[in-house]
């Protein structure tokens, strides 16, 4: 409880909380130190103030006053944790004394917030949306535009960008009839001619939106030249909702002919690549996002995927792996060009892919992880899955309020119309000289910033102490890793006696609210060393493990192997680090396997890491690469606790014995007279036993006597409706019965200690599951023999 509790202060949980003292006593470890890390977590209470933060003046430091600091009141110093340098504090730091304390050295606020800019820049939306789509398609795409600009903050400047075999950038200022600039769909454009082709001064924007942004001047200066140019083409909401809806109403299927036996020509890649190019001429360094809206392949120009003929199918995992996919390769390295210029222009993609065919998601999912933007991937516009997860994109105060923990003033109205989400977000780790970060895994792109905090190895996006995150809401979460740098075991020196060395890092988070404004976080984290090699020490790293957070720094480290390895080789993997670690913390006599036995902090760690192999992150039968994408980048953005459902779902049954209760994720679970809920976070799951099923078949749940049967019903529903209302993506609803077609999504998730080859079937009756995999009975066999060999 002790690692929920620091994650509700600090939002971190970390998967060793006691470090070793040596980078060797790390290595045997076999799980890597490291830190999952939710920037904006909702944090009751954090303090959140107005003014600038107070920074080391140590040149590569810039560490942020804390109530880590050692303080001398008396002379006005602090010193700083990491560095050990001493600072004066600042004149309007004054009156500061043991009794009057700034926020920052009050204890409880290890986490708070720094307002730096009063005045705000408005976020931008640009929609941009396929039209090579049905109609009844279209028509739900253009519905849910309609709800969100009844959602947008008046001052949001929005954009409209359709496509099909040509793109077309709407102008938004030219009442008269709907007007646009058309852009042939496989030519491919600079930055500066697609400017000039629009009519927008490129020089005189950027120049303005440059360094001299924070100024009146600048900031006149830039809205004067969006009004002669970009003004066109990105109005303010309030400005442009009737022009907007005008040509929303208006719009079409498009008219560019095909044969059945063809693909509609969609030129995906030239419509994202004329909308990053537009922003970043317009609109650099300012809060924006691009809304895409995909409902097939591209299939020409600059990132498409396939060719226009049907005949040839859309690539596998199998063609990927043997290379059999010819414009696979050229495609990611485009749209891995377009998320980069979008990065470091502090834009964010998102992406709406729906599709029942394959959109090419595996090859644009780099453009949705480089910028922090919004995944969903559904079979059609028109189903809960989209309209949903739309829905909560725009969640406003008080919903944001549980969410992203924002704390602003209330409207003139007195409502908070905030929304939730966040733009330009940057993170920075800094840490005291006994260790360094080795790399982040997550929905981050490298900022290649340098300092003394930097590991030599690199694990994920390393090199660097500094990222960027680009888009944020409250359950974006970075996998951070760290190494020991002490060779000999230098920092177990005990600071006094009884005492253990301690060391510390700071997380400084800088983001763009949805208001505009721009915020800083700081959270600083202090933990304690000790010695591997003593009884003593190595209770307290034993009772220092987060099994959750280890299990799923391993799963995103076995995703980002998948980049370049093997899916058996990284199962291996796996496989070893669960060797290694069990044989160093578990309890056993050498080469006995029954006197195995691990302590309460390590129990549940096998069986996490069981599902992580059975898991549709590691094994891509039955999944399209567009699939297996999404669902390993919604893993790589989400928290501890969501990140472990995906691993690990969850089973809920219900039935007329009692109240509903957990069960196991096994297949002795079913039962004719339950009901089951499973939350694979990605679904959820009503399955029906064979006797409720035919009990409801039979309209038992109609008749007043059986009321308590008809709530039993309603009870499960009920549970799964508010589990679907706070999860994003929304999550597909399935309800199936005993042995119906749709139970499969359940059985495959299910261990399978029941099957073909363990049934006495002497006894009558069909296995509940066939399969070749092995149980966990089976797994922990085999685990506990190679341990006690090691």
């Amino acid at each position: 409880m002790q690692f929920v509790e620091q994650e509700a202060r600090d939002g971190a949980r970390f998967s060793w909380n006691v470090f070793p003292t040596s980078k060797l006593e790390a290595a045997r470890m076999a799980v890597p130190l490291g830190a999952m890390y939710t920037p904006l977590k909702h944090i009751p209470g954090m303090a959140v103030v107005p003014y600038h933060p107070v920074v080391c003046k140590a040149p590569n430091c810039g560490t942020i006053l804390n109530p880590y600091c050692r303080v001398d009141f008396m002379n006005k110093i602090w010193v700083c944790p990491l560095c050990l340098t001493r600072n004066h504090f600042p004149h309007h730091y004054a009156e500061v004394s043991s009794e009057n304390r700034p926020a920052e050295l009050i204890p409880q606020y290890t986490t708070m917030e720094y307002v730096l800019e009063p005045n705000p820049r408005p976020p931008i939306f640009l929609f941009v949306i396929d039209t090579c789509i049905i109609e009844e398609e279209l028509k739900q795409i253009k519905t849910s535009l309609f709800q969100s600009l009844l959602l947008l903050p008046p001052q949001a400047l929005v954009g409209l960008v359709t496509f099909g075999r040509n793109v077309h950038v709407h102008e938004l200022a030219f009442e008269d009839c709907p007007k646009s600039y058309v852009f042939r769909g496989d030519k491919e454009l600079t930055p500066t001619r697609i400017a000039n082709l629009l009519g927008i001064k490129h020089t005189a924007v950027n120049q303005a939106a440059q360094g001299q942004a924070g100024t009146p001047s600048a900031a006149a200066a830039q809205a004067a030249d969006m009004k002669r140019g970009a003004g066109r083409f990105l109005m303010p909401v309030s400005e442009c909702e009737y022009q907007l809806t005008q040509i929303l109403e208006g719009l079409t299927k498009d008219c560019w002919p095909y044969k059945n036996t063809e693909r509609p020509l969609r030129a995906t890649g030239t419509a994202m690549a004329l909308c990053v190019s537009l922003l970043e001429s317009v609109a650099k360094d300012s809060p924006a996002r691009i809304m895409t809206f995909v409902g097939g392949p591209p299939t020409l120009g600059p990132g498409m995927i396939v060719s226009t003929e049907l005949k040839e199918r859309m690539r596998s995992h199998n063609d990927l792996h043997k290379g059999n996919a010819p414009y696979y390769k050229k495609a990611v390295q485009f749209y891995d060009s377009i998320a980069s210029r979008a990065a470091v222009n502090g834009h964010v993609i998102d992406l709406f892919a729906c599709s029942l065919d394959q959109v090419g998601l595996a090859e644009m999912k780099v453009c949705v992880e480089k910028t922090g933007g919004y995944l969903v991937l559904d079979d059609s516009f028109t189903r809960g899955v989209f309209i949903g997860s739309f829905k909560r994109v725009f969640a406003h105060e008080p919903q944001a309020n549980q969410m992203a923990g924002q704390q602003q003033p209330p409207t003139a109205d007195g409502t908070n119309a905030d929304l939730v989400m966040s733009f330009q977000g940057e993170l920075s780790v800094l840490t005291s000289r006994e260790f360094k970060v080795a790399g982040a895994i997550g929905n981050v792109t490298s900022l290649d910033r340098k300092s003394a905090s930097v590991s030599d190895t690199e694990l994920g996006v390393g090199g660097t102490c500094a990222w960027s995150l680009g888009g944020l809401d409250a359950n974006s979460t970075v996998g951070l890793y760290f190494e020991i740098v002490s060779q000999n075991g230098d920092n177990g020196a005990a600071a006094a006696p009884g005492e253990h060395k301690q060391c510390y890092m700071q997380f400084v988070t800088k983001y763009r609210h949805s208001t505009g404004r721009l915020h800083l976080r700081v959270s600083t984290i202090s933990k304690t060393f000790a010695d591997l090699k003593t009884e003593q020490g190595l209770a307290y790293i034993r009772a220092g493990f987060d099994q959750e957070a280890a299990a799923v720094l391993i799963a995103r480290l076995a995703v980002h192997k998948t980049l370049n390895e093997y899916t058996f080789d990284i199962l291996r993997w796996v496989d070893r680090t669960l060797i290694r670690l069990v044989s160093k913390f578990a309890s056993y006599k050498k080469d006995d396997p029954n006197s195995f036995r691990l302590s309460p902090e390590f129990s549940y760690y096998p069986q996490f890491m069981f599902h992580l192999r059975r898991s549709q992150f590691l094994q891509v039968f039955n999944s399209s690469p567009d699939e297996t994408a999404f669902f390993r980048s919604i893993l790589l953005r989400e928290n501890v606790t969501n990140s472990l459902i995906m691993i690990q779902p969850t089973l809920m049954a219900y039935s007329l014995d009692g109240p509903a209760e957990p069960v196991i994720l096994d297949v002795s679970s079913c039962a004719p007279n339950r009901i089951l809920v499973l939350d694979t976070f990605f679904h959820v799951v009503i399955w029906y036993g064979d006797t409720i099923a035919k009990w409801q078949a039979d309209g038992i749940h109609l008749k007043p006597e059986y009321d308590y049967f008809a709530q039993l019903l309603k009870a499960p529903k009920n549970d799964a409706q508010q589990l679907m209302d706070q999860r994003f993506p929304y999550p597909r609803f399935i309800e199936c019965v005993e042995k119906g077609s749709q139970s499969r999504f359940l059985m495959a998730k299910l261990n399978p200690s029941i099957t073909q080859s363990t049934m006495e079937y002497s006894q009558g009756g069909e296995p509940p599951v066939f399969t070749e995999d092995v149980s966990m009975k089976v797994f922990m066999t085999h685990l506990r023999r190679l341990a006690v060999q090691d």
